[in-house]
């Protein structure tokens, strides 16, 4: 059996490396080959070496919550290489009302945080009193509103909506970007109960528990970047990796699957498209137009990243005690956030240095990320010097543009994802697999790569 692989980002080689490794232990005749665009794998998961500084092009890390990743990391050789956040990654701030704000960790502190007004507060604390959602799909602003209030909703969930989708909250549908916080107001009627027997549970076990100031799990990543993950995939799979060879076209001949790649046409018995939906709507859309329109459908946000390395003598007073800060819609910046990368994980930085992130963009404010170098150099340094009182000069500046960065889960992702399945099931041996559908994080793309490696060798 042959299994074509389309796109060599974290999902892609995920999945091809999981059907090499098990059809390798069970002694079964499957040859995989995966095919890329660009001339190297890894998509937007990517570490950049300059001057010293290691640079993130896409997300941070990941988090270490998600065993399977650590099993992956584990048996690719990664094992010593893993890193773990800085305790000082545990201080999150908002900036809210023109100040930096600690995100709570406790009743207590909020109580005393400056993030909500007294009656915002006091309407997040009556959480519990609000009756279970009766509504299939709603937005992630009107269950958060319902549960927690308008000023909470737009402040708190919208920071957390912003980090992780870089997206607006009035537009995400909440089952399917927050499914786990759905299903717990389901099954325990509301957040605060649920968050109360997580952590019952969490101390019965071990585990952690996530809270108001940020998930379970810590945020770990490799010593030397994302990038080892990316090479550990692309070691194993040797020459099943073919870089600069784009996929134009597949088509079902009614037995197997024919792919035009360069100039020539690769035959399959099974095909997993791990590009983007718009991507995979182009390449199938004359195998099934039905099966590209919803995939055409899924919306995306813009985000540039912006990276700046400073001389940590320039930045004497400055407090980088923590992991880096989000901003709520209507703060009168146009940051998405910023990371603290060199106080979140060693060597990010030279000594004596410092390395900071910023993202601009997402679905709130899509023409900002498309800014030119100067324009985007001179907008993020004028939000860090509302935002953090940084004045000097950077050392370094990188710009890492990702026009479709992150899928939009909008109202009727999850209807979406059903006509999908549905015209799936007319396409023998074709199957999606990627962060356009079912989890955004690197942590869910290694996870589902597992049960699409199984269901293409089951098939």
């Amino acid at each position: 059996m042959r299994v074509g692989v389309i796109g060599a980002g974290p999902s892609g080689l995920a999945v091809a490396w999981e059907i090499f490794s098990r059809a390798r232990a069970r002694e079964l005749d499957v040859q995989v080959d995966v095919y890329e665009r660009a001339p190297r794998a890894g998509g937007n998961v990517w570490t950049e070496v300059a001057d010293g500084y290691r640079v993130e092009q896409g997300p941070e890390g990941f988090l270490d919550s998600e065993p399977r990743t650590i099993e992956i990391a584990t048996q690719l050789g990664l094992a010593d290489r893993l890193v773990s956040a800085s305790d000082a990654a545990r201080n999150r701030f908002l900036y809210v009302k023109g100040h930096l704000h600690p995100v709570p960790t406790g009743p207590l502190g909020f109580l005393r945080s400056g993030i909500l007004s007294v009656p915002g507060r006091l309407r997040v604390f009556a959480e519990p009193l609000q009756p279970p959602g009766t509504e299939d799909d709603e937005t992630v602003l009107a269950f958060a509103t319902r549960r927690m209030g308008g000023e909470a909703a737009q402040r708190l969930v919208g920071a957390m909506v912003a980090g992780i989708h870089a997206g607006d909250p009035a537009a995400l549908s909440m089952p399917a970007a927050f499914p786990e916080l759905a299903a717990m107001e389901r099954r325990y009627g509301s957040l605060t109960r649920a968050l109360m027997a997580t952590r019952r549970e969490a101390r019965r076990t071990g585990r952690r528990a996530g809270g108001p100031a940020g998930p379970a799990g810590r945020l770990t990543s490799f010593a030397g970047g994302l990038r080892e993950l990316i090479e550990a995939f692309v070691r194993e799979l040797g020459p099943r990796v073919h870089l600069s060879a784009e996929a134009r076209e597949a088509r079902w001949t009614g037995d197997t699957w024919r792919v035009a790649v360069g100039g020539t046409d690769e035959v399959f018995d099974r095909l997993i498209v791990t590009t983007p939906p718009w991507h995979a709507a182009a390449l199938l859309e004359d195998a099934d137009p039905n099966l590209a329109t919803p995939l055409q459908d899924i919306p995306w946000a813009p985000v540039t990243a912006v990276a700046l390395g400073f001389a940590a003598s320039d930045l004497r007073g400055v407090n980088l005690d923590g992991f880096g800060f989000l901003v709520p819609a209507g703060q009168g910046v146009r940051l998405l956030g910023c990371l603290w990368s060199s106080s979140i994980f060693p060597g990010r930085a030279p000594a004596g240095r410092v390395l900071l992130r910023a993202l601009v963009g997402g679905a709130r404010d899509p023409e900002a990320a498309g800014y030119d170098d100067e324009t985007l150099l001179d907008l993020v340094r004028y939000d860090l010097a509302i935002a953090m009182g940084i004045e000097a000069e950077p050392s370094l500046v990188r710009v890492y543009r990702h026009p479709r960065a992150i899928p939009q889960y909008t109202l009727g992702h999850l209807q979406r994802l059903s006509t999908v399945r549905d015209r799936l099931e007319r396409l023998p041996g074709l199957l999606l697999h990627g962060n356009g559908y079912r989890g955004v994080a690197l942590n869910d793309s290694l996870r589902l790569a597992g049960e699409i490696a199984e269901a293409a060798i089951a098939q």
